[in-house]
């Protein structure tokens, strides 16, 4: 079964009757994902019969995708279980800016037992995933810089309450940073981060080592983005339906009774794509990896490609932009060019050499 099923079945399921777990994290992980603004929630507190009467009187927009409305699932049937009785939802907050090119989203579910922080992955918009790149140079992208003052704000609004932090995708990173410069480490029960990607090798300091013990960290069998960058701790391995990069989609995990059903390693194919792109992460400069992204994204704004295509939309995208990209790139800067080009030629290139060995 995945996440969804494992909440129906155990959603009158109380914590007395089976502890919280593993993939409890993960479904209150998720819970950050739901358009919240949307439904008309704010930073105040809520309870769950106020925020189900929401969601019930929400209606999902016409092209809203299966994982969309998933989440939404998620969050009504936490409002309404035994499991997740009397959850409150507070501190929701959302923020982009594309000058600062920042993407941010996170939730506080308040449980009689405790508070689970739960940090927002990625969403759609391009400048979410100009920030996501931007990780490859900078060792702080600026919603780990929010996700901090978040934590901090959450942890003083109680007085003795304990917290788990967790987060899917760049949602694991920001509550692993967060975690990482509190003050209150001992408010912290735990860090769930599920296939984040890592960090910079000096970013694996004294401050990391004093918090490492309470973080969980899982990926899919043939994770990509949990393996990029430094790799620095273990990692639980993940089963999942899907291939390769689908296998990011949280709800292809695969889940038995109360825990995740478990692999013994990586896949071949997916640890030779993971060396490829780290290679290139690891050896190239700073200067050329951000000309190579401003490049890149600059092209996708100035095509006013405001979200991001899923895997659907990337051929009709193309195939509608094309005349418009021919031009922009005439326009691009000869320099600009010649990092994309240099980049592009020697991943591949690097790709291929590597799979001969």
């Amino acid at each position: 079964m995945n996440p969804l099923d494992y909440l129906k079945k155990y959603q009158n399921t109380s914590f007395k009757e089976m502890a919280f777990n593993e993939v409890d994290a993960l479904i209150l992980s998720m819970v950050s994902y739901v358009p919240f603004d949307d439904i008309g929630l704010d930073y105040h507190r809520h309870s769950n019969k106020e925020v189900l009467k929401l969601i019930n009187n929400y209606r999902p927009p016409f092209d809203a995708n299966e994982r969309k409305l998933n989440y939404i699932e998620i969050a009504k049937i936490i409002c309404s279980s035994s499991r997740f009785k009397n959850a409150t939802f507070a501190f929701f907050k959302k923020s982009r800016d594309h000058v600062a090119e920042k993407q941010f989203q996170a939730i506080t579910i308040i449980l009689h037992e405790f508070a689970f922080v739960s940090f927002c992955g990625t969403d759609s918009t391009t400048i979410g995933w100009k920030e996501d790149f931007n990780m490859a140079y900078l060792e702080t992208v600026p919603s780990e810089v929010e996700a901090v003052k978040y934590l901090k704000n959450v942890i003083d609004s109680f007085f003795f309450k304990k917290v788990f932090i967790g987060g899917h995708s760049k949602g694991g990173r920001l509550a692993i940073t967060a975690a990482k410069h509190s003050r209150k480490t001992n408010r912290i029960l735990g860090v769930y981060a599920f296939d984040a990607p890592n960090f910079p090798s000096t970013c694996y300091d004294e401050d990391y080592k004093a918090i490492s013990k309470m973080i969980r960290e899982y990926t899919p069998n043939e994770s990509i983005i949990g393996r990029l960058m430094h790799e620095f701790s273990y990692k639980k391995i993940i089963s999942s339906t899907n291939n390769l990069l689908f296998q990011h989609d949280a709800f292809s995990w695969e889940i038995d009774n109360n825990s995740f059903i478990y692999k013994d390693g990586y896949t071949e194919r997916s640890t030779h794509i993971v060396n490829t792109i780290n290679y290139a992460l690891n050896n190239y400069d700073e200067e050329m990896k951000r000309q190579f992204i401003d490049t890149i994204f600059d092209f996708l704004f100035k095509m006013n490609v405001e979200k991001f295509p899923n895997e659907r939309e990337w051929i009709p995208l193309l195939v509608s932009k094309f005349p418009a990209a021919r031009q922009l790139w005439k326009e691009t800067p000869k320099e600009k060019r010649a990092v994309v080009k240099k980049m592009l030629f020697n991943v591949a290139k690097d790709y291929l050499l590597k799979k001969k060995d």
